[in-house]
């Protein structure tokens, strides 16, 4: 894409190329909110279709890669099927494999980028109802860290950011089987549910070349929501 000029109206002002962002899911609502707050500091989001074709308007100002994982699949391990395990691995770790093909050669030909993984907790932490999703979210960690390997010599930072849950998925996880999502807003050490913008300043950071040193890392991103087990109504 063409160098865009950000002082039109200054025929002196220097022409800087415009930073592109994908995003591959913004009906997450966490990625929705980091797409909306990265315009503020910069950078372009992007989002459509993940094939090499669409991004050969984008490619030389790509700098960044914003993947979220697909909403919770819920199904108990007896009543997963062989066509259920294939759905959701065609709906959720194929795509995720896909991409990242599609923009780590893109950032390794501009020897730079960031491959953002916005995953889970849960690829960790099971659920009890929801095996499929979590074996998607271990799958995902594992893909980061061998990204990590592949495209960091090439300047690029791969980075597996476990979020947990935010403002409006208090139903997301429930589940009769674990009661780590009982209670959910008293399990923080605030007591309340992180914002769905709490992870927008972590995301700017990781698109930038300061982040380099975290590659290949999980980001224990739940606001300690995995530590605390205080005044959750469950134990009582």
């Amino acid at each position: 894409m063409d160098n865009i000029n950000v002082g039109r109206g200054d025929p002196d002002a220097p022409f800087k190329p415009e930073k592109f962002v994908y995003f591959n899911n913004t009906s997450d609502i966490v990625a929705s909110e980091i797409a909306e707050y990265i315009k503020t500091i910069g950078y372009t989001p992007i989002t459509g279709g993940g094939d090499i074709d669409f991004f050969e308007p984008y490619k030389d100002g790509l700098v960044g890669a914003v993947l979220a994982n697909p909403p919770v699949m819920h199904g108990e391990i007896e009543s997963t099927t062989d066509e259920m395990w294939n759905n959701a691995r065609e709906s959720f770790v194929v795509p995720m494999l896909n991409i990242t093909q599609v923009v780590g050669e893109i950032f390794m030909q501009n020897k730079k980028g960031s491959i953002i993984y916005l995953n889970s907790i849960h690829a960790e932490k099971p659920i009890g109802n929801g095996f499929l999703y979590t074996m998607g979210c271990a799958a995902v960690q594992m893909l980061c860290r061998e990204a990590a390997l592949i495209y960091g010599s090439y300047n690029v930072g791969c980075y597996n950011v476990m979020r947990g849950i935010v403002e409006g998925e208090e139903s997301y996880f429930a589940s009769e089987y674990s009661p780590i999502h009982h209670s959910s807003e008293l399990r923080f050490p605030k007591e309340k549910l992180p914002s769905a913008k709490s992870l927008n300043e972590l995301c700017a950071f990781l698109l930038s070349g300061g982040a380099y040193i975290l590659n290949g890392t999980d980001l224990q991103a739940d606001e300690g929501f995995r530590l605390y087990y205080g005044k959750s109504g469950y134990y009582k």
